[in-house]
Formats: C-alpha cells, sequence, structure tokens
C-alpha cells in the first residue's frame, strides 16, 4: 500500500514490492477454498449437554453456558458481546420486534456497524430467561433497563474481551474433560483446536437450511450476500467438485 501510494504520487517510477513478490522463490500464489471451521451436530449437542450439567452443579458455569450458546444461535462475534470503550452490551438490547413476531438483538459490530439479529424463541425460553433468572432478574429484559448482559461475579463491572476469552475456554475444557472421560480422544484434540468463532460459523452453517444467503449475511452483518456466499455456500466450489467426480478414466 506504502509504495502503491507513492507510485500514484509519482513520487517513484515502479512498485519495488511488486518485483520483490514476482522474483521470490518461496512465494506461492494462488488461493484455494479453505470451508469454515465448525462443530458437527454431535458434537455440538455435547456443548450443549456438558455446560447444561455444569450449570446445574454449579452456578458459576450459567455464564459460561449462556455465553457459548449465544455466540453459536447468534452467529456474533466474541467481540461483539464484550464491554468497548465505546460500547456495553445491555440486557435491553434484546427487545420485542416493533412487527411483534418476535425478539430481536441490537448489536454493534465490526467497524461499529450496527445491525438487529433475529432471536429464536427457543433461545428466549431456554437460554436467556434461565441465565437472567441466575442473575436474580426477571425471565425477560423490560425496555428501560440497562442492567450489563455480562456482569463479573465480583465486581459487576462489563466483562471485556480478555474475559470473555477465558470464559470460552473454560466452557471448551469442560467439553473436553467429557469427551477424555469417554475415551473419545480425537474429537477432544478437535476442539482443544477450536476458537469462539468457530461457534459462529456453525451456527451460521446450520442455518443455510432456513434461512436465504441475503437474510443470512444480514444476520451475520456482512457487508456483501457475496462474502457470505463464498464462505458458506461456496457453489463454484462444489459444482467444480461435483463435476470433477465424475469424470471419465
Amino acid at each position: 500500500m506504502f509504495f502503491k501510494f507513492l507510485f500514484d504520487a509519482e513520487l517513484v517510477r515502479r512498485n519495488h514490492v511488486s518485483d520483490a513478490k514476482k522474483n521470490c522463490k518461496y512465494l506461492v500464489k494462488g488461493k484455494i477454498y479453505q470451508p469454515p471451521h465448525t462443530f458437527d451436530d454431535d458434537t455440538w449437542d455435547l456443548f450443549i449437554e456438558s455446560l447444561t450439567k455444569a450449570a446445574d452443579e454449579n452456578p458459576k458455569y450459567e455464564l459460561h453456558r449462556f455465553v457459548v450458546l449465544t455466540l453459536k444461535v447468534l452467529f456474533l462475534r466474541i467481540s461483539e458481546l464484550s464491554h468497548r470503550d465505546y460500547y456495553t452490551p445491555f440486557f435491553n438490547h434484546f427487545r420485542l420486534d416493533s412487527s411483534g413476531e418476535g425478539w430481536v438483538l441490537n448489536v454493534i459490530g465490526k467497524g461499529k456497524k450496527e445491525r438487529l439479529v433475529t432471536v429464536p424463541d427457543s433461545y428466549i425460553d431456554n437460554v436467556l430467561s434461565r441465565y437472567r433468572s441466575s442473575l436474580g432478574l426477571t425471565p425477560l429484559p423490560r425496555i428501560d433497563e440497562d442492567s450489563p448482559m455480562l456482569p463479573s461475579r465480583k465486581t459487576g463491572a462489563p466483562l471485556h474481551q480478555d474475559s470473555l476469552n477465558n470464559v470460552v475456554e473454560e466452557a471448551f475444557d469442560l467439553v473436553i474433560k467429557e469427551l477424555v472421560k469417554t475415551n473419545r480422544k480425537q474429537q477432544a484434540l478437535f476442539i482443544a483446536g477450536a476458537s469462539s468463532h468457530w461457534l459462529r460459523h456453525t451456527g451460521a452453517t446450520q442455518a443455510l437450511d432456513e434461512s436465504n444467503e441475503t437474510m443470512l449475511a444480514e444476520e451475520l452483518g456482512h457487508a456483501s450476500v457475496k462474502t457470505t456466499v463464498e464462505v458458506y455456500v461456496a457453489p463454484a466450489h462444489r459444482d467444480r467438485v461435483r463435476k470433477g467426480s465424475t469424470r471419465k478414466l
């Protein structure tokens, strides 16, 4: 970018970075399709089972259950649940849509871009209401309620991203322990290498069966439907593999 600026300003006669790339013997060109990292249905069911069991036995893990299920079901980035200098997620960011058809969540995403994410009734009943009850709150948030969505157990202050990363890691560890107990070590290793973003990818991939690409792009906060298609649908890649598999000997 720097040399492009200099070249456009006619301060240099050529872009030396481009020259270096052309002559570099270690540079591999081209780009192949890489599907998003996701958890399969059985593994995701184990997440729900393990986190629910942990929360039933110790209220401390209600936070872990809420964070993991929220990231997956509402397709959120972990930063979108975190306290930032310019934004704090509050419970009243959940609200009944003006249409009366269902609940939505107001989110500030990448680039401070605001969007509404639709919220399933099953999430309201089994995730949000349960978590709020564990905090001593009413099952549903009021429109004038300004309580932080993710308060610290010690101070009550809204949690930053570093703290939420730790929460997700601890949640993953709970699932890994369950897998190790049942001698499913390969699955345990798979989850050990995962990140919170896999939850967003898992939710989006599963939602493809119920939403079209345009709707999913809005839920994810993608600036272009093309991004959603390239990441989650990849029709060109799928068509090429399908046709390639039928080539004759």
